[in-house]
């Protein structure tokens, strides 16, 4: 039997549907809530005999775990990110076969060494806490954060089996700040169905997107300046915020409307999947400004949507991108250019849509997975 360990997430269906079916009737997925929820406030419920919602922290939660593992042959950690999956493996026994899904929190955000935030989003978030709040983000957060990236340092060392990545180098960079004795894996959670991609109409596609959430490691305050330098004519920018710190959503909102006006479109609410690619569809270019891996999902759907990708170069996901030859352009070198904001040719479109049909099909990543799991059960 095959473990998941999850949030509640609106990735939760996509994982569900996969290891079905690749696995069938062999997995149970725990899937942890942070309050209790009315099924119509979840992301999207998933209405599935192996599928086990309870609130973290309770009792309930922890005779579950614990009376799942003792019939699993494989556990998997989908990030390790929150606190309370650092414990339940630190307390396992070592009878199962574990694996994390690396997300990219784990070691951006925990590691002090690393510095997510660029000067303008850094100055202006500090500038906008209460002092109260200041001292416990930025400096309580900080001994939190740094306990947490001990305790999955520890990990590393034996408790886990395999880190599960689509991108290679975020595997480097976990090895150059930490002794990782795992084993590396493949697992993304991006596919789609090649049937529905098409190149959209030009006319109606012009608007920008910025982001992917409301967190500061978007360097909102960054990129805004560095737009109103350049113009954005009458287009629209979608700036997603709904999710993330809901204090920084607000200094961004008031920012955006400032620099922008009418034309600034945040997205406060939560969408479903057709409402949000409806409006990366809209879109004729994405940027994303983090220094750290982040917004994957949201990137490949815009590659497949035709977008003009900007990501910048310390991410791990610009490098990825290019070594699989995707055209994806730098911020730091492209985006000042006086052509940039135009969209890709049809042509250029045509190359990335190509590319990601054959790197991420449905049916391409359920082998993938299928092949990366039986390698890990040693079937």
């Amino acid at each position: 039997m095959i473990v998941h360990i999850v949030e509640e997430e609106k990735f939760l269906k996509s994982v569900v549907k996969i290891f079905e079916d690749v696995f069938p009737g062999r997995n149970i997925y725990l899937v942890g809530l942070y309050s209790p929820k009315p099924v119509q406030d979840l992301h999207g419920i998933v209405d599935h005999d192996r599928v086990i919602y309870e609130n973290i922290g309770s009792r309930e939660y922890i005779i579950t775990f614990r009376k799942i593992v003792k019939k699993a042959s494989l556990v998997i950690f989908h990030n390790l990110y929150k606190e309370y999956k650092l414990k339940l493996r630190a307390h396992m026994d070592d009878i199962n076969k574990v694996a994390w899904v690396f997300w990219g929190a784990e070691l951006y955000n925990l590691n002090k060494e690393i510095n997510n935030l660029l000067p303008l989003t850094q100055k202006a978030y500090k500038k906008s806490l209460p002092l109260s709040v200041r001292f416990r983000r930025l400096f309580l957060g900080k001994l939190k954060r740094h306990y947490y990236w001990k305790q999955l340092k520890k990990l590393l060392k034996n408790k886990i089996d395999y880190v599960l990545t689509n991108i290679p180098e975020d595997v480097e960079r976990l090895n150059k700040y930490s002794e990782n004795n795992s084993k590396s894996g493949w697992f993304t959670y991006f596919s789609f169905d090649t049937e529905t991609v098409s190149i959209n109409n030009q006319i109606n596609k012009q608007h920008i997107l910025i982001g992917n959430s409301s967190s500061e490691t978007n360097n909102h305050f960054d990129i805004f300046e560095e737009l109103t330098v350049k113009g954005i004519d009458d287009r629209r920018i979608y700036i997603p915020l709904s999710y993330g710190d809901q204090h920084y959503k607000r200094i961004v909102i008031k920012k955006a409307e400032a620099l922008f006006g009418e034309n600034a479109y945040p997205m406060v609410d939560f969408l479903s999947l057709k409402e949000y690619n409806d409006i990366i569809e809209s879109c004729s270019v994405l940027i994303m400004n983090h220094k750290r891996q982040q917004a994957f999902n949201t990137i490949l759907l815009a590659i497949t949507a035709g977008c003009k990708i900007f990501l910048r170069e310390e991410n791990t996901i610009f490098s990825f991108l290019k070594r699989e030859g995707f055209l994806v352009f730098s911020v730091q070198k492209d985006l000042m250019d006086k052509n940039a904001l135009n969209p890709l040719s049809v042509e250029e479109q045509l190359h990335n849509i190509k590319l990601a049909k054959e790197l991420y099909s449905y049916n391409k990543v359920k082998n993938k997975i299928k092949e990366q799991i039986l390698e890990i059960l040693g079937e």
